[in-house]
């Protein structure tokens, strides 16, 4: 690892001043030139030390870690350094996955899941339930799972599309029978609808929604029982209508063609833990 002293130091200055701008002024450099200093300095760490603002900077945990590190002799900067390092390669620690209720309970993000903590037993992991677009450097996750309806709030994060799936009418044939035919979409405003929150935007206002819910598995149950008509993805209705406790309603129709997207910060501040869990989705879901 080859690390600019110089570069440390004007990242010291960047934080005591206050911002970027305020450094190069203190330092009679130009901003581009401290900036550009920052970003080798961070390209030979492995890892984001500021996250930067229109106005001001924010440092990351690392870059906390590192102003700490300058109060220091230089031997004992450069024993924290490598000890920085070292974190980036290890198969250890902690891995925080934000993802939203739907996909907890799939079998595919299970097998994932199940594989990744098999084949790194000395790595632990945290899943939390987010519906919404988070901050991963500032909350502290390493991955973001969405479906593609939901805007990433920021742009800088890699967005890799991951399983694309199509969803469905679907309604158990004791429901249909009981209640009026359906041949257009119209028609559905005499019926009862099920679905979950990204679903509710694909569908027209006109249409009644009995129950909107993140729990796929609920809905899916609720259908078989007959309690209305479920407005599910595919893969989750699939092996209910093999064995006929589902029946398709409205086949015809096309509906919008979605995917789950897997976002997670540059490439180039992911630890190897981080790296290893995006590659087994990619592999599992390509």
């Amino acid at each position: 690892m080859n690390v600019n002293l110089d570069d440390i130091y004007l990242f010291t200055q960047t934080v005591v001043h206050g911002g970027i701008s305020a450094a190069a002024d203190a330092n009679n450099l130009q901003r581009s030139k401290v900036s550009r200093r920052l970003q080798e300095l961070e390209k030979a760490l492995g890892f984001q030390l500021l996250i930067r603002t229109t106005r001001t900077i924010e440092l990351t945990e690392h870059g906390k870690r590192l102003f700490e590190l300058v109060g220091q002799s230089v031997e004992h900067i450069q024993q924290g350094l490598n000890v920085m390092y070292e974190y980036q390669q290890e198969l250890s620690g902690r891995v925080r996955l934000a993802i939203p209720s739907a996909l907890m309970s799939s079998a595919a993000f299970n097998a994932i899941i199940t594989e990744y903590t098999t084949r790194y037993p000395d790595i632990s992991v945290e899943i939390e339930n987010h519906q919404e677009s988070i901050d991963l450097k500032r909350q502290a996750f390493d991955i973001q799972l969405l479906p593609s309806v939901v805007k990433v709030t920021d742009d800088s994060y890699v967005q890799f599309s991951l399983l694309p799936y199509c969803s469905h009418f679907v309604a158990s044939q004791a429901y249909l029978d009981k209640h009026p035919p359906i041949a257009t979409i119209e028609d559905l405003q005499q019926h009862r609808l099920l679905t979950n929150r990204y679903n509710a935007n694909l569908l027209g206002p006109e249409l009644h929604l009995a129950l909107k819910s993140d729990d796929l598995n609920l809905l899916r149950s609720m259908a078989i029982a007959g309690n209305g008509i479920a407005f599910i993805p595919q893969i989750h209705s699939k092996p209910a209508l093999k064995d006929g406790l589902l029946t398709e309603v409205l086949p015809e129709f096309t509906h919008p063609k979605q995917h789950l997207t897997l976002i997670y910060p540059s490439s180039l501040f992911l630890p190897n833990k981080v790296k290893a869990l995006i590659e087994l989705f990619r592999e599992k879901f390509k």
